[in-house]
């Protein structure tokens, strides 16, 4: 166990959600004790059930860590660009790098799923929300192909994201002795992505 010293609240939450957050990834809801949190955090037992009262609330709290940090680096990315056909490829790109990135954001969800613990979110309803209304202002203006749902649109990319990274190994043992193929896969599920429901 890390050894215990004086901290503020602010800090002590951040390292029980930090250790939560590594073992809930690792094995799941039911595979994580509060024990182990409390070993991996520092933090004592009594001080994490102080803080979150259970080990499903505190689970909460991650998943909840984990979309917002999505969700905050979205809405930063459509604050810095107004150009609309630059902003889909922008928001793409970063969606893609965002969940290649963090590994603990796609095995939580994995589990979650899996166990049966999957949150709706309020702050996520929102935000899909606004890309569909941003997808159906596009249409209006004549930027976006009106003969796709602009509702579908948001779980579309995003599935079509998720599934490309958890296929990884597969995409590379099929691409293996295509050199024209393994180059820039990436790159071009991206692209392919950014024009999908683009005018040309």
């Amino acid at each position: 166990m890390r050894k215990r010293r004086a901290r503020d609240k602010d800090q002590t939450i951040q390292d029980i959600l930090s250790a939560a957050m590594s073992l809930f990834s690792q094995n799941g809801l039911h595979g994580t004790s509060i024990r182990d949190i409390e070993k991996d955090s520092g933090v004592s037992k009594g001080l994490i059930l102080h803080h979150f009262g259970t080990k499903e609330i505190l689970y909460a709290a991650v998943q909840d860590q984990l979309i917002s940090d999505y969700i905050n680096m979205m809405a930063n990315v459509r604050s810095e660009e107004s150009d609309f056909r630059r902003l889909v490829a922008l928001t793409i790109r970063n969606s893609f790098q965002h969940f290649k990135d963090n590994q603990a954001y796609r095995r939580i969800s994995l589990w979650s799923y899996l166990e049966g613990q999957e949150r709706t979110n309020e702050i996520e309803e929102r935000f899909i929300k606004a890309l569909v209304s941003a997808m159906k202002a596009g249409q209006q203006s004549g930027l976006v192909r009106e003969d796709i749902d602009a509702f579908l649109m948001p779980f579309i990319i995003r599935g079509t994201i998720e599934y490309w990274i958890r296929k990884e190994k597969l995409i590379r043992q099929m691409t293996a002795h295509e050199k024209d193929l393994a180059i820039g896969s990436d790159e071009r599920l991206i692209e392919a992505l950014s024009i999908l429901f683009l005018k040309q």
